[in-house]
């Protein structure tokens, strides 16, 4: 563990289900303080008032509001990932283009249901954008996404599917990401889908 996720590391794992619904009241508080106000008025008097919480019982578990939102990132990560693993091995056996719509909705739902964690958040906490990169879904569930590739081996065209790995997620999640934080031209869900479910298609097929 770097320096950096040392010190964003929660103090104590909840055992109890006491504990655990305690951490999650930080963890909502957190989050709503800041999608309301901004990340300045997250402060940790803040975050326990709002969570129902004593000070004390929010630094047994979390040194500082930057552990608090490292929390949260983590949080989201770990959901979206569960949700993405599913959606992969329900799609496995299904033909490549079929699938890809399938697989690409998926990824849309999750990076729009939690668009503050993966795109707002890393930019108003500097410390986050480490981290943000260090703990993805796509690492998570890298061997899940490599069973995907190896299933559908024999029409998959590029040779290394390392590479083709590497570049079907970086077209798909950065145009994801450029789409839900409005840089992109207007189009809808639907649209979005279609034209890219088309260009993971051709680039790995032709």
């Amino acid at each position: 563990m770097s320096a950096l996720e040392t010190q964003l590391a929660p103090r104590k794992v909840p055992q109890q289900q006491r504990a655990q619904f305690t951490v999650d009241c930080i963890l909502k508080a957190a989050e709503s303080i800041i999608l309301k106000s901004g990340y300045d008025a997250a402060t940790t008097n803040n975050i326990a008032e709002v969570a129902g919480v004593s000070i004390g019982s929010l630094y047994q578990y979390f040194a500082s509001k930057e552990a608090i939102a490292a929390a949260l990132v983590e949080s989201a990560v770990m959901n979206a990932t569960e949700v993405l693993r599913d959606c992969l091995i329900e799609n496995m056996t299904k033909p490549l283009d079929e699938s890809a719509r399938e697989i690409i909705r998926s990824i849309l739902e999750t990076r729009k249901r939690y668009s503050f964690i993966f795109l707002r958040l890393p930019r108003e906490v500097p410390k986050l954008g480490r981290l943000s990169r260090n703990v993805t879904t796509e690492k998570f569930l890298y061997n899940t996404i490599r069973a995907y590739y190896q299933q559908h081996r024999t029409e998959i065209m590029v040779a290394d599917l390392e590479v083709a790995m590497f570049v079907a997620e970086h077209i798909i999640i950065g145009s994801i990401d450029a789409y839900l934080d409005n840089n992109a031209p207007v189009v809808s869900d639907e649209q979005l889908i279609e034209q890219l479910s088309d260009a993971f298609v051709k680039y790995l097929t032709k």
